[in-house]
């Protein structure tokens, strides 16, 4: 069998033939905006669906994240008709790159190795299915309102928050990948969802000399022991770790690629205010690691600074990775919020 990776698209032109497959968009034609593109998912609903996937945009729902794939709420995407499911495709394309749309593809597409590492189990083949994933949307899509979305499921959940004139706020985010790398004869055989932001915190620690190692390494903790990040939100946490000051300038680099590759899931325009976002709080960077032989694979990275948390962590077994990122202070688009209602409302909103 021909080995797969979803790290490596290949060529940009086979990257957007993808996306023309799953969206039903010529890579040619020209593209509605975010806005439209929900209204015209909404649109494609049933009356019940509609019912099921809407809050308002001030309900509480929109502020929630599941990191397990148990109450999920919203309308799920295996009930929509086939135009309604492009509709919804076409609604990811719009926030994410081609590289970022396939990773998420290829994390739903992980459930049917999942259920094969489960096969026998009370419900398996329901609950593990590519399409139990659940759409919401809150408030009225428009270019001129703050609204936004939210598609989730077993390891994955994209928040996405519109306000006028900015570009979506698309944190937390939540990733996911089991197994870590999939085995010969399973249906994503080759496939390493996690690999390169893996590959490069691995190498970016070993490139670490004795004092700088001591600074970088955490002590081991199993079951996701020093993980933050599997909240709604949170603030800013302590500094642990190697600051990024500390480091040569080829080690920066591996750093700064690592970050490079998360924020690289989003568009371009996405994509260049969450490097913004990084960019702010670069030198107050700091580098933990954590790894372990038993299990084989196992281990943890956090890169942080102000308004930055992403984690990866690997320490549920050796074989099963949660990733997420978040802005501190500043999650679901608080700080984009604020500043909307403080300058065209004339309402105070920070906290």
């Amino acid at each position: 069998m021909t080995r797969k990776s979803v790290v490596c698209l290949g060529a940009p032109v086979a990257a957007l033939g993808v996306l023309a497959l799953l969206t039903g968009q010529g890579v040619s034609d020209e593209l509605p905006n975010l806005a439209d593109r929900a209204g015209g998912f909404l649109g494609a609903m049933d009356a019940q669906q509609r019912e099921a996937g809407t809050w308002a945009f001030t309900d509480r729902e929109r502020l929630d994240i599941h990191y397990a794939p148990i109450d999920l709420e919203g309308v799920r995407h295996g009930e929509l008709s086939d135009t309604a499911k492009r509709a919804g495709e076409s609604l990811l394309a719009a926030v994410l790159s081609a590289r970022g749309h396939e990773k998420t593809r290829a994390i739903r597409q992980l459930e049917l190795d999942i259920r094969q590492l489960e096969s026998g189990r009370s419900g398996v083949e329901e609950f593990r299915d590519p399409d139990r994933y659940y759409w919401a949307v809150f408030g009225e899509p428009a270019v001129d309102a703050a609204w936004g979305f939210r598609f989730e499921g077993h390891h994955l959940s994209l928040n996405v928050t519109a306000t006028p004139g900015q570009p979506a706020a698309t944190l937390p985010l939540f990733l996911g990948a089991q197994p870590r790398l999939v085995p010969e004869g399973m249906p994503s055989a080759g496939v390493a969802v996690l690999g390169e932001e893996e590959r490069l915190a691995r190498e970016l620690y070993e490139s670490l000399d004795e004092s700088q190692r001591a600074a970088a390494t955490l002590a081991y903790k199993r079951d996701r022991g020093h993980m933050l990040g599997q909240v709604s939100t949170l603030r800013d946490p302590a500094s642990v770790g190697l600051p990024r000051r500390d480091m040569n300038d080829d080690q920066r680099a591996l750093l700064d690629a690592f970050l490079a590759e998360f924020a690289g899931l989003w568009c371009a325009e996405i994509k260049a205010a969450r490097l913004e976002e990084i960019d702010a709080a670069r030198e107050g960077l700091h580098f933990a690691f954590v790894a372990a032989d038993h299990p084989p694979f196992s281990f943890y990275v956090r890169v942080a600074g102000p308004g930055v948390l992403i984690e990866i962590d690997n320490t549920a077994g050796g074989d099963h990775l949660h990733a997420v990122w978040h802005r501190p202070g500043a999650d679901f688009g608080e700080d984009l919020l604020a500043a909307h209602l403080e300058r065209h409302h004339g309402v105070l909103a920070r906290r």
